[in-house]
């Protein structure tokens, strides 16, 4: 969800080094941004790891937001981004088993109320429109590596799956052309579909993500048991990673 006039917060305002000076008036809370939500959430609260998330109406959407402390933000450190990956997955996660949520970027911050409120003008009717088209749909991710492989999905769902810059196989042989027939027969359940940059590992072949209808689901997994026999012959494992908000779709 483009948010052009969103500010991340200078890492020096994060950095745990830096003391309020005794006397010093507070800083001014800011405001992170988890996404976009139908109106009909506003006043739901979504609280992971004690942090409080709340759908605040604006007009006729609500935004999930929560005040936060410029002193607590420190994107130069990797754990604490890592952290916050995590929340602001988990936070929509919740928000869309009540209904679709268009997400914000991870760590989408604005130094008031103000910004959101100039936000939604420029942006509500696109939002309303997003939501529309998201409704009763979930993202799942499937990734293809190549012999017996142990999943390792330790960071945050936000932080390891991007969209590709193109989406042509850098394979050849048999593995493409059966890659290449997964790939368009699980496309054509979903209502839309995208290819992920390959994960740090030198056995990953092959990642996409599906925004599918729930309504759909039991076709989808259908379509990966039909290609399974094949996938065993070829020294191939699926895994099949979601449901998850729409985080490459939004």
């Amino acid at each position: 969800m483009p948010t052009p006039s969103a500010l991340k917060l200078p890492s020096r305002i994060g950095s745990r080094s830096i003391k309020r000076a005794r006397g010093a008036a507070p800083q001014p809370r800011a405001v992170q941004l988890f996404g976009v939500v139908p109106a009909e959430l506003a006043g739901r609260r979504f609280i992971v790891d004690g942090k409080a998330a709340a759908a605040v109406a604006y007009g006729n959407l609500a935004l999930v937001i929560r005040d936060v402390d410029p002193g607590e933000w420190n994107p130069e450190d990797h754990n604490w981004i890592a952290r916050q990956a995590a929340v602001h997955q988990r936070v929509l996660e919740r928000a869309m088993h009540a209904g679709p949520v268009v997400p914000a970027g991870f760590c989408t911050v604005f130094r008031g109320r103000e910004e959101l409120d100039a936000l939604v003008r420029n942006n509500g009717e696109r939002w309303r429109k997003a939501l529309a088209r998201l409704a009763g749909k979930q993202e799942w991710c499937l990734h293809v590596y190549w012999g017996p492989h142990v999943a390792s999905h330790f960071a945050p769902y936000v932080m390891r799956v991007a969209p590709a810059s193109g989406n042509k196989l850098a394979l050849q042989g048999r593995n493409a052309a059966h890659l290449n027939a997964l790939s368009k027969a699980c496309a054509a359940l979903a209502s839309a579909s995208r290819r992920i940059e390959p994960l740090p590992n030198p056995h990953y072949l092959f990642g996409a993500t599906f925004l599918m209808r729930r309504a759909r689901l039991r076709e989808f997994r259908g379509v990966l048991l039909r290609f399974a026999g094949t996938a065993r012959e070829l020294g191939l494992t699926y895994y099949l990673d979601g449901p998850h908000p729409p985080f490459t779709f939004a």
